[in-house]
């Protein structure tokens, strides 16, 4: 499958995001939201003022919502892009094909960056050559 460069890079961008936005962006968005909304960490004493609260939670909550929601459609078309690209890859063994679908279905965290980097980026991969176990059966 011939891919463009500008398709290739849209692809990691979303790849890159889909990768970090569950270990890295979440949670830092989270202890944004948490630690400058007024929230009594430090000090238990003090009782925030509810309509505060609302002020810095609603705004916050606008932008974060709809980026969990475009993480949920990004995973989605990442994961449906990532096993049609390694089905019809005929740079890859069988036994590869079948990692990287198995891989890219339970470890997408994992094979998706790995399949990326090793065989989307490249402008011309190797053909992949058969081992002897291969061409016998």
């Amino acid at each position: 499958m011939n891919i463009n460069k500008p398709t290739k890079i849209i692809i990691g961008i979303l790849t890159v995001f889909g990768v970090f936005f569950p270990f890295v962006i979440a949670p830092a968005f989270m202890m944004f939201f948490m630690f400058s909304s007024g929230f009594p960490f430090f000090d238990p004493q003090s009782v925030p003022n509810p309509y505060e609260i609302q002020k810095t939670m609603f705004p916050m909550m606008m932008v974060f919502y709809p980026v969990m929601m475009c993480f949920g459609v990004v995973q989605l078309g990442l994961q449906v892009f990532y096993i049609i690209h390694e089905i019809k890859n005929k740079a890859l063994t069988d036994t590869f094909r079948i990692l990287f679908a198995i891989g890219t279905f339970f470890l997408p965290y994992i094979a998706m960056p790995i399949y990326f980097i090793a065989y989307l980026w490249k402008d011309n991969p190797q053909e992949a050559k058969a081992s002897p176990l291969e061409v016998a059966s």
